[in-house]
């Protein structure tokens, strides 16, 4: 069997050198044409002319992407021969060239032609091959597999049930190679060509006598002129001709390089490189192992530390904006959903020199806690922030003292108002910050009977008559406003974004009235001077304003409330 293999190869090749040597002394000639076929090549038109791709040396494409193929070159030497000019074009599927709208298509078998078309005289004849996968008994072929390729006619005795279709010759060759089809025939050409470039090991040939097969030209249009022409140059092609042509393709095949050819050439070297990789890897495995093992112990502390004291680790990743925590940072503030107003202080963070924030975040049972947030950013080979690791240290006793401290120093000890200085501060940071257009008003208010209360009543009285002022103060007035008590019996009230002068009128005579109810039986009465906002842009120019007002409202008998803007009239 391995000799019939060889059996084409050599018979082709021997045939071929013959033709050179008869060609290499052979003139070229022109064919005589009839006046109307000289006057159609005259006319320049070029022949679109189509085929099947992967049928090679028949015709194909390169490794460039250029049609090549004996098919091609007998239409070439037709064009030296009549001054015709063609323009190729494969395609991968039989019906894609045929609804390719071209003139002709070349190197097509009569059993892949439809039954309306047109054919050239033969310019080539090849014997049937079998080709079969080395597993499989040539003898036994009834029930097998058959590689078939779409479009051809499938060969006497080869039942359709049985027949695997595929779009090239090369594709079922292949597919017979692997395994996945037992066995097909193909033209002599094609099955020695690419068992020659994919050096399969697992596919022979056997000469199969099937059929004959007979390639010509195929016209897609009707056209008696050119199928003339083209006729009448193939018949002037001779047989040595033909064989150079053949030998010309057959010597340009490209081995392909497989997996397999690759093991038979360098096969002691390739393994001796998979031991000498295996072995790195196994040492790289091992050495993983022991500094994972080591990091998992260094975590472990870190986790028992952290327990043990109200601190809580965290690895924050800059890109992925992911957030890492330890299990008792976890257990702390749940799945870390409540820990979104941290990712907010990192960008902050890689931006200014601030290391220790203190941020107030809720725990997963809901309680507000203050944590001062220690960082330090990680960075990747391009010195680009990679991550943030850190601890969360727990300071809501520190922080709720220091904001006692603070509130202590901002309020009165007795009424809880804001103190003096904190009230003139607050309302000096809104004159500085408040647009020009903003309608805000300052009121003043002073205790009517003060001293009589202290005198009649005694002290203790005087002290609750403030309380009661104060808390009147607190109920009347929005959460936004300012409240303060400037000292003894004088008060007052900064009310931001009023909608209108009546709506501070209407307060503060509301003010009056909760006054008046909660004084008991000491008649506790207060007069207030107001001053709308007229973009003064410090405290003491609108507070002169309101007090201006104050005192008009004193003179006029108390208990009243009265505006700047009337004391002008």
């Amino acid at each position: 069997m391995r000799n019939n293999k060889m059996i084409f190869t050599g018979s082709v090749l021997v045939a071929a050198l013959c033709a050179m040597l008869a060609c290499a002394v052979q003139l070229e000639a022109q064919i005589l044409l009839t006046e109307a076929e000289r006057e159609y090549v005259h006319q320049g038109n070029v022949i679109q002319a189509v085929s099947l791709d992967g049928a090679a040396p028949l015709q194909f494409s390169d490794a460039d992407g250029q049609v090549q193929g004996i098919s091609k070159e007998v239409l070439e030497e037709v064009a030296r021969l009549t001054g015709l000019v063609f323009e190729y074009r494969l395609y991968d599927r039989l019906e894609d060239a045929f609804n390719s709208g071209a003139d002709v298509f070349f190197g097509i078998p009569r059993h892949y032609a439809p039954e309306d078309m047109v054919l050239s005289k033969p310019f080539l004849e090849s014997e049937t091959i079998l080709y079969i996968n080395s597993s499989i008994d040539p003898t036994e072929l009834a029930d097998k597999r058959f590689a078939a390729v779409k479009g051809g006619e499938l060969p006497e005795g080869i039942k359709e049930d049985n027949a695997i279709y595929f779009d090239t010759r090369e594709a079922s060759m292949d597919a017979v190679e692997r395994g996945r089809a037992d066995y097909g025939y193909g033209n002599a050409f094609s099955v020695a060509f690419y068992r020659l470039q994919n050096s399969y090991r697992n596919l022979i040939t056997v000469p199969g006598k099937k059929e004959s097969r007979e390639y010509a030209i195929g016209f897609l249009k009707e056209d008696e002129l050119l199928r003339s022409i083209i006729d009448r140059a193939i018949a002037s092609i001779d047989e040595n001709r033909m064989n150079a042509l053949i030998l010309d393709v057959a010597t340009q095949i490209d081995r392909k390089v497989t997996v397999q050819m690759v093991l038979d050439s360098y096969g002691p070297e390739i393994f001796g490189l998979i031991m000498g990789v295996m072995v790195i890897l196994l040492i790289s495995v091992i050495h993983n192992v022991r500094a994972k093992n080591e990091l998992r112990l260094q975590y472990e502390r870190y986790q028992i530390l952290a327990q043990t004291s109200n601190e809580y680790l965290y690895e924050y990743y800059v890109k992925t904006n992911r957030l890492e925590l330890t299990t008792n940072c976890i257990e702390l503030f749940g799945d870390g959903e409540n820990l979104e107003k941290l990712k907010m202080v990192f960008p902050e963070f890689l931006k200014s020199s601030e290391t220790a924030p203190v941020i107030e975040l809720t725990t997963a049972a809901g309680e507000v806690c203050f944590f001062k947030s220690v960082s330090s950013p990680i960075f990747d080979e391009k010195g680009r922030p990679y991550s943030i690791i850190g601890k969360l240290i727990d300071v809501s006793r520190e922080e709720t003292e220091k904001q006692e401290l603070i509130r202590k120093s901002e309020t009165d000890g007795m009424t809880g108002l804001y103190n003096s200085s904190t009230a003139r501060r607050l309302i000096a940071e809104r004159l500085a910050s408040a647009p020009v257009d903003a309608v805000d008003a300052l009121a003043v208010i002073d205790c009517d009977n003060f001293k009589e209360i202290n005198d009649t009543y005694g002290h203790l009285e005087g002290d609750m008559s403030l309380l009661h002022i104060s808390g009147s103060l607190a109920k009347n007035f929005r959460k936004t406003d300012i409240i303060g008590r400037l000292g003894g019996d004088e008060f007052c009230v900064y009310m931001l974004d009023i909608p209108s002068k009546e709506f501070a009128a209407a307060k503060c005579k509301r003010l009056l009235e909760r006054i008046r109810e909660s004084g008991g039986g000491s008649e506790l009465a207060v007069s207030i001077g107001i001053a709308l906002f007229a973009g003064e842009k410090t405290y003491e120019e609108l507070f002169e304003k309101a007090d201006q007002a104050l005192y008009k409202a004193k003179r006029s008998g108390g208990n009243q409330v009265r505006f700047y803007e009337e004391e002008q009239r």
